[in-house]
Order: structure tokens, then sequence, then C-alpha cells
């Protein structure tokens, strides 16, 4: 029997190199469909440069000095395993959205890149400049298309053909960001490539103003509200449904995700919470309450190590964070006991 397969591109960060497409086959297993490709990229980036000692030692005190007056709390082998982990960092050129069939493109980086002192990569922050992604991008990344709905998941091909600023999936995600700006950017984003004017212009129509403007809720907005309104009243089924009914809308939309994590923690379902965590930062890498979900959600399903990881972080972004600064205390490893 023919396993299944799919495409996707290498871009090397050295512009002498062509682009690459390549095939993997995924492996048996329902779950595996999602986590082979990020198995085997942790892989080559852990084999793309390494850490110096210096450089391990030099993000362990940044990591401290972060920390403050939390730094006591953390236990000397959690920041090793977390200066050492390798990760992946996603950035969503094209969102997986219902408008574009729930079809997304993700470019895969190294996360620990800017430690490893790796060269930018030209080709890279162009196609996500085009896509409306006003990033630095550091050594070689890969490029994979997906399809999610929340209920089904499958890897699809992406192929050198779609390596292109005119290829059509450029252009959904232009159109993207353009409906996002129509609607207003939020305080918090930045501002893409090609919407600089469309910002200000706006900024400055908003300050005109004299009357207050009324936007009427979306589908997928009414969804989240209803979640928010089951879950206040404590019926965590209802607030399940509700927000993954908003999630189906728009599976873009974070605030339904970080909910819906903390229901999958109430109900102990910590598999999900985990992977609603793992939505939130895909798309928002420094959301304090997703690293808290996820990191409540990797301590219920046994890892205390990740879970360690992620309040370290959330406690580097808001030192004053009590969740994080108490969830560290009871993580610590109790002391050995003293040798007679």
């Amino acid at each position: 029997m023919v396993r299944p397969s799919f495409k996707y591109v290498y871009l090397p960060a050295d512009t002498q190199l062509p682009p690459e497409e390549r095939t993997m086959i995924i492996p048996e297993g329902e779950e595996k469909e999602v986590s082979c490709l990020m198995d085997g990229l942790k892989e080559y980036f852990q084999s793309t440069g390494t850490l110096s000692d210096a450089a391990k030692e030099a993000h362990k005190q940044s990591i401290i000095s972060q920390l403050g007056e939390n730094a006591s709390r953390v236990d000397l082998s959690q920041l090793d395993m977390v200066t050492g982990m390798q990760m992946v960092e996603n950035v969503a050129l094209l969102a997986n959205s219902k408008d574009v069939g729930y079809v997304g493109v993700n470019m895969y980086c190294d996360d620990q890149a800017i430690a490893k002192e790796l060269p930018l990569n030209p080709r890279a922050c162009q196609i996500a400049e085009c896509c409306g992604k006003m990033v630095q991008v550091r050594g070689d990344v890969f490029i994979a298309r997906i399809f999610d709905n929340e209920d089904n998941f499958k890897r699809l091909d992406f192929t050198l053909g779609d390596l292109s600023s005119s290829a059509p999936w450029v252009l959904q995600a232009q159109q993207q960001v353009r409906k996002r700006y129509q609607q207003g950017p939020p305080a918090e984003s930045k501002v893409f490539a090609g919407d600089r004017s469309r910002a200000q212009t706006q900024a400055q129509g908003a300050a005109g103003l004299s009357k207050p403007q009324v936007r009427e809720l979306s589908s997928a907005e009414a969804a989240k509200e209803d979640g928010n309104a089951a879950f206040k009243r404590g019926d965590l089924p209802a607030a399940l449904a509700a927000y993954t009914l908003a999630l189906e809308r728009d599976p873009t939309m974070v605030v339904a995700a970080n909910n819906r994590a903390l229901v999958n923690i109430r109900m102990e379902r910590f598999g999900d919470a985990e992977s609603d965590g793992n939505m939130v930062l895909q798309h928002e890498p420094n959301n304090v309450k997703a690293l808290l979900r996820r990191a409540s959600a990797r301590e219920g399903l046994g890892d205390p190590g990740a879970a360690a990881a992620d309040f370290i972080r959330a406690l580097q972004l808001e030192p004053g964070n009590r969740e994080a600064a108490s969830a560290l205390d009871r993580l610590r490893p109790p002391p050995k006991p003293e040798q007679s």
C-alpha cells in the first residue's frame, strides 16, 4: 500500500542556492499527519547551527534578568531545558479562514535563529512582506500548505510553482490584510506592508469622528459572545460548543481559541487545550494567556518540563504574573536530602 504524501518547499537563506521542492511520506497514524512535518523540521533545525556555550549562557542570563525577583522561583535545570529546547516558529502567511476554504499556508522557521546568529533570508522576508507580514526571517525556512477546519486536518501540496508573489494564495493573503484594516486595525497590530497609508488614513479619520461608529457582530463574534455567556453561567459544554462554532466560522479568532482552551482545561480535556494554545501562539507568539493555558494543559498531560518552559516565558513577558510565579514554585523539584 502506498502511503499518502505531500509536497513542501525548502527556501535556503543562501541566495546562491535554489529553492527546492520536497516530498514527505506521512507515517501511519491519524495524529502523524499533524506532527510529521514539525518533527522533521525540529531535527533539521537542530542540525543546522548550534548554540554556543556562550550563547546559551547569555540566553539564560537574559531570561533571569527579565524574570527579575521571580528568578529565584525557577530551577536551574528548568532554565537549561528552556535554553536548549529546539522549537519551530510558525508564521501564518495565509490564515486558514472560512473565506479561503480553510486552506492556509505557513512558513516554518528556526526559533533560535537569532541566538545562532543565522544569516538573514531575503527571499523569505520578501514573500512574507508580499503577504502583509513585516518580519525579519533568519536561516533556512520551509513553506507548506494545510487544510484545517477544526474538524479535519490535512496536509496539502505546496510546490515550487506556488512560490511566486503573483500566486493566487498570495493575493488571498493580501485580501485578508485589507479586510482586517477595513474593519479597523487593532491597537496592538503591526502596520503591514502596502497598508501603511491605509492605517494612517483610518487613524486620522477616526480622530475626526463626532459620533461613535457601531459595528455589527460577525457570525463568528456572535458565537464567541454566546460562549462567553455560557461560561459565565457555568455551562461548560455549551461554552465549548459556542467557541467551536466561532472557530469554524473564523479559525483565526484567537480570543475564541484562548477561551476554548480554558474551557477544555476546566473539563480536563488537556490535549485539546494544548492544541488551542498552540493555535493562538502560532498567530500571537507573545500571548501570555495562551502561554499560561498551554502550560496548564501540559501540566495536566504530565509534562512538567514543557509546562515550566511556558510559565517561564510568561514571566519573561509579564514579570508580575502571579499565576506563572505560583506555578513555577509548584513545579520546582524538591530539594535532594543531604547525605550524612
